[in-house]
């Protein structure tokens, strides 16, 4: 494998950036789709879209759309919440990076270079309560064919170490169970789940959930 570096954003990574965001996202919509119809009641939803139409009318071609009908709506929950996800990051601070993260305190976005391309980042925004200060990790990704060489790990690391030299207490983040490798990838670093998932009606259909993980500073010194 070529060497890769983890530097600080520069203004010409931005499309790069962009992309790997967006590609990101999309990736997880038919991961929450097949996660949804894994569920038991989604398995009775489908066997009821097909039976009564069936029952009630004699009717195939009901029962077909019925089905077709349930499909969609398993489909829909994970694919609009990520494509708003995609929208509002857009909008808000992956439009201007170099002003969101690089000239505020406690704040910062990196890049992972390889050769001149960029393949992976991560993000590092202040999350302070009034008992104590912390470093929240967001918009990690890494390229899908550059995964499985521990570089999201070394990008955890690169938070978490500057989570230390700011005097922060930990480094927290929120991420959805629909995201299994990273959830794991996280456990494994040594981030801890600081409450049961949380889940709301639209996306509890299909079983997705926001899960929190703090990684505490001072129990790793």
């Amino acid at each position: 494998m070529s060497s890769y570096s983890i530097r600080l954003y520069e203004e010409s990574d931005h499309r790069t950036v962009q992309e790997i965001f967006i590609s990101g996202c999309h990736e997880h919509i038919p991961t929450a789709f097949y996660r949804g119809l894994r569920r038991p009641h989604s398995w009775l939803l489908l066997l009821g879209a097909l039976a009564l139409p069936l029952l009630a009318a004699g009717s195939v071609l009901l029962s077909i759309l019925a089905v077709i009908g349930v499909l969609l709506i398993l489909w829909l929950p994970g694919r609009e919440f990520y494509l708003y996800h995609i929208r509002h990051g857009l909008a808000g601070d992956l439009k201007d990076i170099r002003k969101h993260y690089l000239q505020r305190e406690y704040h910062c976005f990196w890049v992972v270079d390889q050769e001149g391309e960029v393949i992976g980042m991560v993000a590092a925004i202040p999350s302070i309560t009034p008992h104590e200060k912390n470093i929240e990790l967001k918009r990690m990704f890494v390229a899908d064919h550059h995964r499985g060489k521990g570089i999201a790990k070394v990008l955890c690391r690169t938070v978490i170490d500057f989570a230390r030299r700011s005097g922060c207490n930990a480094v927290v983040l929120s991420t959805t169970n629909v995201q299994v490798h990273a959830v794991t990838m996280y456990e494994k670093v040594g981030f801890k789940q600081t409450a049961p998932a949380v889940y709301n009606p639209w996306l509890g259909l299909v079983g997705m959930a926001w899960v929190s993980y703090r990684y505490d500073i001072s129990s790793h010194t």
